[in-house]
């Protein structure tokens, strides 16, 4: 019960803040941005089957995973640190109230805050994007909305990792610079790195047999040849299995991989390279249900880390001073 007080206290102030009102207004943009461009660019047929899977499969996308990412890490660096600055920490330790309740509490306050948060953007995506004219059917609004709780879930884990940092670093202003560093490493430095650590490991790319009569060929059929060539699909295999092994750190890789599967991509990367050099199409018919399966293992990641984070900052809170 202390708990869901906390939380609820955390969550009542939380929608008060700035902070929210700027949230708000981020995936409100967010969003809009998303459907006028899909509006104005229109449904690649020969890729996609379903304007959703083009918004959520494609670039378009890049905005809100980040978005969301960053926010749930800020969110959480102040969480501790901030309430230890305004001494509103020591004032609830005066209570009769167990530290882990109170860590509990922050985070079902985050939870709270973010959960409303997604859920705004996910009713406005859907509004701005029957406003637009960009139907979606009925199995793009089911994947769609499938992928809200992973979502959240993608946020906790940044906001449980921000938490940690809040228990870490004494000065909010010094955790908030902390945490855009690691997002920044998680988002963007760390898939370079494993490009290139992949490409290391694993070489360039085999030589193809190119038959003699090559020179007849057009740029079309030279690029065909050399992707079907079973040494470049193997090359490109290997590649792709050591960068994702690289990756598997990351919780933006496990998120995306969930979206991925959730909206019918194709379930090995290799695939979809091909595919997209084909200019065929990168999504596949399943249900539900086998996409999940499908991402079992990202999601169960995802799950551990959060409880990971929030174990770590227990155990860092139990031996803060007030």
């Amino acid at each position: 019960m202390k708990v869901i007080n906390v939380g609820m206290k955390d969550f009542e102030v939380g929608i008060r803040t700035r902070r929210f009102q700027v949230m708000i207004i981020l995936f409100t943009i967010i969003s809009l941005g998303m459907t006028y461009n899909l509006k104005r660019l229109g449904v690649s047929a020969s890729l996609y089957k379903t304007p959703f899977q083009m918004l959520f499969l494609s670039s378009f996308s890049n905005a809100f995973n980040y978005s969301v990412a960053l926010l749930g890490i800020l969110l959480g660096a102040t969480t501790i640190n901030g309430e230890k600055e305004r001494g509103t920490l020591r004032i609830m330790a005066s209570k009769p109230i167990y530290r882990d309740q109170i860590l509990l509490g922050k985070f079902l306050g985050g939870a709270l805050i973010l959960g409303a948060s997604l859920g705004l953007f996910y009713i406005l995506t859907i509004a701005f994007a029957l406003l637009l004219g960009v139907t979606p059917n009925k199995d793009d609004v089911v994947m769609f909305l499938t992928t809200l709780p992973f979502s959240l879930l993608y946020a906790l884990c940044f906001f449980s990792l921000g938490m940690l940092i809040s228990t870490i670093i004494k000065k909010p202003k010094n955790a908030i610079v902390m945490g855009i560093f690691i997002f920044a490493f998680l988002s963007f430095v760390l898939p370079i790195i494993a490009s290139v650590i992949a490409l290391a490991v694993v070489g360039l790319p085999p030589i193809p047999s190119i038959p003699a009569d090559a020179s007849n060929l057009t740029e079309e059929e030279l690029q065909e040849l050399i992707i079907q060539d079973p040494s470049y699909q193997e090359w490109l295999n290997e590649l792709v299995k050591t960068t994702e092994g690289i990756l598997y750190i990351s919780p933006n890789y496990h998120y995306q991989e969930i979206i991925r599967m959730i909206f019918g991509g194709k379930p090995q990367i290799s695939e979809v390279i091909s595919a997209l050099a084909y200019e065929e199409s990168i999504v596949e018919d399943r249900s539900i249900l086998e996409s999940l399966q499908l991402a079992w293992e990202n999601i169960l990641v995802l799950t551990i880390a959060s409880m990971l984070f929030i174990g770590l900052s227990y155990m860092r809170f139990v031996k803060m001073d007030y």
